[in-house]
């Protein structure tokens, strides 16, 4: 840490430290988003319909429409609008589970997990670009806190 940085929050409460943490992560979301934006201009998607599939391809287990409105901390209604849109798009297959009929399971087709690997590449280089000189050990530390923050919070 920028030796500077850490006297100026010597002395600080531990509030204002989490209020900059968060505000640096806000910051950290908008190039993010700014990135996904304009790596989405050709597919035609929306951000949401965009991140549901990126969610579903990062992680397989989130494959039903409740994982997706925990996950990203959206309503099911809106959830369930970009379902349809993306499986009208031959995006996204939805199949009624073969032991709960219940539960509908969604699955990414082919041409969706091609869109998000094209994607990810993408964010490949905007991850190499954040961490930059930043040591791999720090950036550990880093994920294991941030890691701990969301915990206390959830």
């Amino acid at each position: 840490m920028n030796e500077n940085y850490e006297n100026q929050l010597l002395g600080t409460e531990p509030e204002i430290v989490s209020e900059k943490i968060f505000l640096n992560l806000v910051r950290l979301a908008q190039v993010y988003r700014k990135t996904l934006n304009s790596s989405n201009d050709s597919f035609e998607l929306s951000p949401n319909e965009l991140g549901l599939m990126m969610i579903m391809y990062l992680d397989p287990s989130v494959n039903t429409a409740n994982q997706i409105v925990k996950v990203l901390g959206t309503t099911k209604g809106l959830a369930s609008r970009n379902i349809d849109n993306l499986s009208k798009k031959g995006l996204l297959v939805t199949n009624t589970d073969e032991k709960d009929r219940r539960v509908v399971r969604l699955t990414l087709c082919s041409k969706a997990k091609e869109i998000c690997e094209e994607i990810r590449r993408k964010n490949m280089a905007l991850y190499g670009k954040a961490l930059g000189n930043i040591d791999l050990k720090d950036a550990f530390m880093a994920l294991e806190i941030l890691q701990k923050m969301v915990d206390n919070i959830e």
